[in-house]
């Protein structure tokens, strides 16, 4: 195994004790899966991203990511992304504007502004309209009384519970047992509109041994589109209220969206 250098990083985060945590190992060769896994377990963070360059232009370099939880590989992961470019912008690759990643979810190019706010271009998600009874039952079910509040159900690559107002998302009190026990592999988020921002979220993930993400990039593929629609604006900011909290910053087109968000260097 060749580890060069793991770091940990909080993205979405303007501060040392906000966002959400990752862990960055910068390797020169691939370690075997199993050895991943176990370093993303070890590190019980909701993600580690594994980095390995490709192509070290100076200008617009080039990369493979993987992210792992403590339990599995994941298609895609925004924060550990954030958290990968940062690095990479800070200590590797200083005069360069635009990284190109190749991943499981296909090419993502990430660029970093003046400010060293970092845009990552992913692919949008779709949704339909859950309206099949015993599927509203069922996730309602899964949210106890907040079930009650629910607007309107969705499910793509999760379900998505619009709910009544911010507070109603803030003051959640979630039940991880039935939230895994939901249909299928379909995780769950909430959300509704904002009073500071567009809108609020909070995502929940046990069936990938996370039992609430903190702040959660990939989820905004799927939420971003839904409330640019919702909202009719395509430049959206967005909050996940969980306990560490975190805010990004969407542009969503026909079938991008662009996340955006700052990262902290926590430790080396």
């Amino acid at each position: 195994m060749s580890i060069e250098n793991q770091f940990l990083v909080n993205s979405f985060a303007e501060e040392g004790f906000s966002g959400n945590p990752a862990a960055v190992c910068i390797v020169e060769k691939w370690p075997s899966e199993a050895q991943m896994q176990q370093i993303a377990k070890k590190n019980n963070l909701s993600e580690t991203a594994f980095c390995l360059c490709l192509n070290d232009d100076s200008q617009e370099p080039q990369f493979h990511i993987r992210w792992f939880t403590p339990g599995c590989e994941v298609d895609l992961c925004g924060h550990a992304t954030l958290a990968t470019a940062f690095i990479l912008f800070k200590h590797y690759f200083n005069d360069a504007q635009v990284l190109h990643f190749k991943s499981r979810s296909g090419d993502l190019h990430i660029r970093k502004t003046d400010d060293f706010v970092i845009l990552m271009d992913f692919p949008a998600y779709s949704l339909e309209e859950v309206i099949d009874e015993a599927e509203l039952k069922e996730v309602a079910s899964a949210l106890g009384e907040t079930g009650k509040k629910i607007q309107t159900l969705y499910k793509g690559i999760d379900y998505v519970a619009v709910l009544k107002n911010a507070e109603d998302v803030e003051e959640f009190k979630p039940d991880f047992g039935k939230i895994a026990s939901l249909r299928g592999v379909y995780n769950l988020l909430i959300t509704a509109k904002g009073r500071k921002y567009d809108f609020e979220s909070r995502c929940f993930f046990p069936k990938e041994a996370i039992d609430e993400d903190p702040v959660t990039g990939s989820a905004h593929c799927t939420l971003g589109p839904l409330w640019a629609k919702r909202l009719g604006k395509t430049a959206l900011t967005a909050y996940q209220a969980s306990a560490r909290g975190g805010i990004l910053h969407l542009k969503v087109g026909k079938d991008r969206v662009i996340v955006g968000g700052r990262a902290v260097e926590v430790h080396r």
